[in-house]
C-alpha cells in the first residue's frame, strides 16, 4: 500500500482570499487543527472556507460529519475512525512528515526512568511513534497532557501541576515559540535532545514519520472532482512556496490578518514563527511539510508495520 494516491501533477495559479464569500457550501470548507498543518493554508486565513479548532477531538469529531468536504487530522487515527465507524472519507495525502522533538528542561543528555517527562495526545500518531522509539521504563515515566499547546505551556513554565519537569516531548512551531518566549521560566534553559524523526529514520531506515493527513469527503468529491483536484493542486503548490519561498507566506499572513495575536489565535503560530521556523539554517523547513515528490515515496503500509499496526488501510485510501 505505498502512498502514491491523490497527488496532482497540474498547476492552478493561487488563488487568495481577499474578501467573505457568499454561499459557501460545506464541500468547499476545510477544518484543520491549529498548528504545523495549517501552514499548509496560510493564505486562508480571511475566506471564510478555512477553518481551525485547537482541540484534535473536536477536528476528529468532524469525520463523523458532512460539514467540511476537507479534514486535516493525524493520518493513522483518522484512518481508524473512517474505518471503524464506516465514515463518509478517505486520505488524500500526507501533509507533515514529522516535527516532533524531545526537549530537555535543565538536561543535556536522554531521559532516564528516574525523569519526569511530558507529553501529548496520548494514543495519537506523536504518541504511537514515541512509544515505539524510546524504552518501557522511559514511557512509563511519561504524563500525559492533551494536546500539543499543553505541552507548550509546561514548556514554558517548566512545570505540571505544580511539580517541574525534566523534559518534553513538543512540536514545531510550539518549540520554536517557547524558546524564542522572553518571558518564559524555561529561557536558556532548555535543550533540543533529540528529534524524533531522525531517530525514526536511525531505527526503521524510513525518511518520515507521516502526521496530518488530508481526508476529503468522498460524496462531495465524487460530485465535484474537478473543485477538489484544483484544491488538491493548490496544496501542492502552497507547500513549496512554505519550503522555499516562505517571505511569500509571511507577507501573505501579515497581509489578510494584520495582528500577530490574531494570527497565532487562528493558526497556532504567526508569521514571525512560520518565517523563523522554515529557514532556520539548524532545521530547515521545520514545519516538516512534505512536497508531492516526498509524499510518493511515502510508505504507509511500511510506516504502520513499524509501528506494529497489521491492519489493512488501503480502502481508506484516494
Amino acid at each position: 500500500m505505498n502512498y502514491k494516491k491523490g497527488l496532482l501533477l497540474a498547476v492552478v495559479p493561487l488563488m487568495l482570499g481577499s474578501c467573505q464569500p457568499t454561499g459557501v457550501q460545506p464541500y468547499q470548507k476545510t477544518i484543520s487543527p491549529a498548528g504545523a498543518p495549517a501552514i499548509c493554508f496560510y493564505d486562508q486565513g480571511n475566506t471564510g472556507t478555512f477553518f481551525t479548532n485547537s482541540k484534535p477531538a473536536n477536528v476528529l469529531a468532524e469525520l463523523s460529519t458532512d460539514n467540511y468536504g476537507m479534514v486535516v487530522f493525524d493520518f493513522y487515527n483518522g484512518l481508524k475512525a473512517i474505518k471503524s465507524n464506516n465514515l463518509n472519507y478517505k486520505l488524500a495525502r500526507i501533509l507533515t512528515g514529522g516535527n516532533l522533538y524531545l526537549v530537555g528542561i535543565d538536561k543535556t543528555e536522554a531521559p532516564t526512568k528516574d525523569d519526569h517527562i511530558v507529553s501529548f495526545g496520548q494514543g495519537l500518531l506523536p504518541d504511537l511513534a514515541y512509544k515505539k522509539l524510546y524504552s518501557e521504563d522511559i514511557v512509563n515515566a511519561t504524563t500525559y497532557v492533551n494536546a500539543v499547546t499543553d505541552a507548550q505551556a509546561v514548556l514554558a513554565s517548566g512545570k505540571f501541576e505544580g511539580e517541574d519537569v525534566d523534559y518534553v516531548l513538543i512540536a514545531q512551531p510550539a518549540l520554536f515559540a517557547t524558546m524564542s518566549n522572553q518571558n518564559a521560566a524555561t529561557r536558556g534553559r532548555l535543550t533540543v535532545i533529540e528529534s524524533l524523526r531522525t531517530k525514526w529514520k536511525e531505527t526503521f531506515n524510513q525518511d518520515a514519520i507521516p502526521q496530518a493527513g488530508l481526508f476529503v469527503n468522498t460524496t462531495y468529491y465524487n460530485a465535484n472532482k474537478q473543485y477538489f483536484d484544483e484544491q488538491f493542486a493548490l496544496i501542492d503548490q502552497r507547500i513549496e512556496t512554505a519550503i522555499e519561498d516562505v517571505e511569500t507566506v509571511k507577507r501573505i499572513m501579515d497581509n489578510q490578518i494584520p495582528s500577530l495575536d490574531d494570527q497565532k489565535n487562528f493558526f497556532g503560530f504567526n508569521s514571525n514563527v512560520a518565517k523563523n521556523v522554515q529557514s532556520s539554517p539548524a532545521t530547515p523547513n521545520g514545519f516538516a511539510l512534505v512536497n508531492s515528490s516526498e509524499a510518493e515515496n511515502i510508505d504507509i503500509s511500511a510506516f504502520l508495520n513499524a509501528l506494529g499496526v497489521e491492519e489493512d488501510y488501503s480502502s481508506y485510501i484516494l
